[in-house]
């Protein structure tokens, strides 16, 4: 029987879709807070319930409807980096499978609207990210203040006001105390300096912030983000233009 190339391509694809596997359940970010944690597919945290012991889930009920338990089928699959001999499942009392990691069901939480966001860390002392390493995330993660030549770090403090005034100033305040963006004032978020360059490079569409990657050379990047991270309260030191050409 002959079979046309159109259903030869579909069937190639079937194959290669069966052959891949289901997408993977475990990845990690990088927060500015709190370091490198699990994420589920899509980005979002991942949280364990100190509760949680020796396989008892205490998070039933009531709880769930603010801690949604990550319920998968067959096998966990983990991304490059995450330890699959750790990854496995529970079986909650709807005969669902809760992803667990390091022994530690896992949740949601559902005032994270965006990847990245951390809202349920600490929360009730009881809900706390997870590390690659399968344990509680419960240290903020330490900023060192960038230290840079005299000459320099006062050239870009300069430059990089100036840059401040015309691009961001219109949606950041003049002053730093935020209007259409979030507030700049005592941020800790400023002391991540491969999140700022990212986000000044890479713009932020869910929040209306534009990429600057076209609109900035990498000194004029490097200047306003050394202004934005020691004005209003914050100290954390120079942005040098290397490390902006790094992440271009």
């Amino acid at each position: 029987m002959h079979r046309s190339p159109l259903l030869m391509l579909l069937g190639s694809l079937v194959f290669m879709a069966a052959s891949l596997g289901h997408a993977q359940d475990l990845a990690t970010t990088e927060t500015a807070d709190w370091g490198t944690v699990l994420t589920n597919a899509d980005g979002m945290s991942l949280y364990l319930y100190m509760e949680d012991v020796d396989g008892e889930l205490a998070c039933v009920g009531a709880c769930t409807n603010n801690w949604p338990p990550v319920l998968i089928e067959g096998e966990p699959a983990v991304a490059e980096g995450l330890d699959d001999a750790v990854a496995a499942t529970v079986i909650r009392g709807d005969d669902a499978r809760q992803l667990t990691y390091g022994g530690h069901p896992l949740y949601t939480y559902v005032r994270d609207r965006e990847p990245g966001d951390t809202n349920g860390q600490a929360l009730g002392d009881a809900f706390f990210l997870v590390s690659p390493d399968g344990t509680a995330v419960t240290e903020r993660t330490a900023l060192e203040r960038v230290e840079m030549d005299d000459d320099l770090f006062a050239a870009l403090m300069s430059e990089g006001e100036g840059v401040y005034a015309s691009q961001c100033a219109v949606c950041h305040a003049d002053d730093g105390a935020g209007k259409i963006g979030p507030s700049l004032q005592t941020n800790d978020l400023l002391g991540n300096t491969e999140f700022l360059i990212g986000r000044i490079l890479n713009g932020f569409a869910e929040h209306g912030m534009p990429p600057f990657r076209g609109q900035l050379t990498d000194r004029e990047i490097a200047s306003v983000a050394t202004f934005v991270r020691n004005s209003w309260g914050n100290d954390f030191g120079g942005v040098f233009e290397e490390e902006v050409s790094e992440l271009r």
